[in-house]
């Protein structure tokens, strides 16, 4: 393995040494190689930290003190994290016999300051053009090897005064012009590992059918070619025994994304206002979700059930889930001071989501928590990372009767998920009667002294195109925040509109501008469109009826 910031052997060379800048996987900035040969110094990426930078200068200053020699800056591919100080920091223009590599599709894009295939647009950063004058694997200078599958792979021989091997071989997916480089017995594999990660899969030019074959070419490298270590673009190096376990994910997890978006601008502000919910969203139901355990746990300890208490406590992790959410709400706070930059955060929302779905088990909670709340916070969690991946086919709207799914779900509210039957029954089985029991301690009667009233003024309304378990399940959510906001009667009133069927909800006017865009997402992703009632005191539904989409 390599270490972090010292010389050490390059292994398969003669004499050649590397100085890695290894650094936590991070957006922003990638990893940076520097290798000293007799007669060369090359430099794999950059990177786009300036203190990296500054330290990278040192040493080339001191090797070319030592012994002047040419200087080539190899580029992974042209990504701005990986180019940066190569296109902003000039010095290094003033090395006699300097040279800039790149593939060829990826050099056009730096000589052309291209924001967008760079990614420099969603970093929010200025580039200017980057001379190339080594264009990589053009079509005279590369053969074209057979690996199997009907996949075929470029590859370059790159010649250097220390006579020591250089190969560059295409390796498209994560961008057009990726690369991986070989040098001696070490493979710089740039980001191929993480091209498959929320916020990175989509980015312009990403491309899953080449990353596919290109999962085979490196398989093929790894078997044909004299690798001992992969070097990512993010990270720590990889041990060559380890790829075969991690191409395998990748593969799995490329195949998965055949309909994601594209992650672009418009996208990422998206993901932004969405990530501003989801931080309010997860601290509300989590810390309702834990209050009802922690109620729980004190009733039953109360009734001499200590261990159960304890059981039920261990559940849900809420000690973990508190921490992520305050890592999250602090790396926010930099955020805002400018400290992190817009996609960082969304990226940082995306790795506390997925810790969040690791301690978060649901299934474990349905007789304690209502299905209703545990469906949403499931969807909290889901309908965020489908923003992120920019799928489309998420909404499944049928041909539903609206006032019989409103009146199941009113009925439902005001009806006992337990029975007096059912728990004399549970009395000869001490499990059963656990179970009876931690139902009733359980039970949360929110809607209890709340008027709930259902008003269809319309005989008969058509049908409309709506997701019912998801519209129930929203309406619940903001019936819930009425009732807990103190509304003493909560009204829902069914009519025509045209060709619509409109749904207006009126309790108390507890709606803040973020809460009603909340609603919005929640209510549009199972058919429902949202609005203020024309005299501001509800939410007004809007769900278009079966016969006027058919008539479209």
């Amino acid at each position: 393995m390599l270490e972090d910031q010292r010389w050490q052997p390059v292994p398969g060379t003669i004499g050649a040494e590397i100085y890695p800048f290894f650094r936590k996987p991070d957006v922003t900035c990638s990893n940076a190689y520097v290798i000293r040969t007799s007669g060369d110094i090359l430099i794999i990426d950059t990177g786009a930290d300036a203190g990296q930078m500054d330290r990278l200068m040192l040493l080339i200053e001191e090797a070319l003190r030592k012994a002047p020699r040419p200087v080539t800056l190899f580029i992974t591919h042209c990504h701005i994290d990986h180019c940066y100080q190569a296109i902003r920091d000039r010095r290094f223009r003033s090395i006699p016999g300097f040279t800039v590599a790149a593939e060829e599709a990826g050099a056009r894009v730096l000589e052309s300051g291209d924001t967008i295939r760079t990614a420099a647009e969603l970093m929010g950063w200025e580039i200017e053009p980057l001379p190339v004058n080594l264009p990589l694997l053009s079509a005279r200078d590369c053969e074209t090897l057979e690996v199997g599958g009907g996949i075929t792979l470029r590859r370059q021989a790159i010649p250097l005064c220390s006579g020591d091997p250089l190969v560059v071989y295409h390796t498209p997916g994560h961008s057009p012009d990726s690369v991986c480089i070989r040098f001696g017995g070490l493979l710089f594999i740039g980001d191929l590992l993480f091209s498959t990660s929320p916020g990175v899969a989509g980015v312009a030019g990403w491309d899953q059918p080449a990353l596919l074959a290109s999962v085979g070419r490196i398989r093929w490298i790894l078997a044909h070619e004299p690798v001992n270590l992969c070097c990512p673009g993010h990270g720590r190096c990889i041990p060559v025994q380890a790829m075969p376990a991690l191409l395998d994910r990748l593969e799995a997890e490329a195949e998965r994304l055949s309909g994601i978006g594209a992650f672009d601008r418009e996208r990422l502000d998206d993901s932004l206002e969405h990530t501003a919910d989801l931080l309010q969203e997860a601290n509300r139901v989590f810390t309702v979700i834990a209050g009802r355990l922690d109620a729980l746990a004190y009733r039953l300890e109360d009734l001499g059930e200590a261990d159960e208490a304890r059981r039920y406590l261990e559940l849900l992790k809420s000690d973990r889930i508190d921490e992520f959410l305050e890592e999250f709400a602090q790396f926010a706070d930099e955020f805002r001071t400018g400290k992190k930059i817009e996609v960082q955060l969304v990226l940082k929302a995306v790795q506390v989501i997925q810790r969040i779905e690791s301690h978060f088990a649901g299934d474990r909670l349905n007789h304690i928590v209502d299905a209703s709340l545990l469906r949403r916070t499931d969807r909290l969690l889901t309908d965020f990372m489908n923003t992120i991946m920019g799928y489309q086919d998420t909404v499944h709207l049928v041909a539903t009767d609206l006032p019989s799914v409103l009146r199941d779900t009113v009925a439902g509210l005001s009806t006992l998920p337990f029975s007096d039957e059912a728990f004399i029954e549970a009395a000869d089985d001490p499990a059963t009667y656990r179970a009876e029991l931690v139902v009733r301690l359980a039970y949360l009667p929110l809607f209890e002294g709340v008027a709930l009233s259902l008003d269809t003024a319309s005989p008969s309304l058509p049908p409309v195109l709506v997701d019912p378990e998801r519209f129930s399940d929203e309406v619940v959510g903001v019936l819930g925040d009425l009732a807990a906001a103190g509304a003493v009667a909560i009204r829902l009133s069914l009519r025509q509109e045209g060709d619509a069927v409109g749904l207006l909800i009126q309790g108390s006017d507890v709606f803040s501008a973020r809460r009603l865009r909340f609603y919005r997402r929640k209510f549009g992703l199972a058919g429902a469109s949202l609005a203020i009632s024309r005299d501001g005191t509800g939410l007004f539904l809007v769900l278009q009826a079966v016969n006027r989409m058919r008539q479209a």
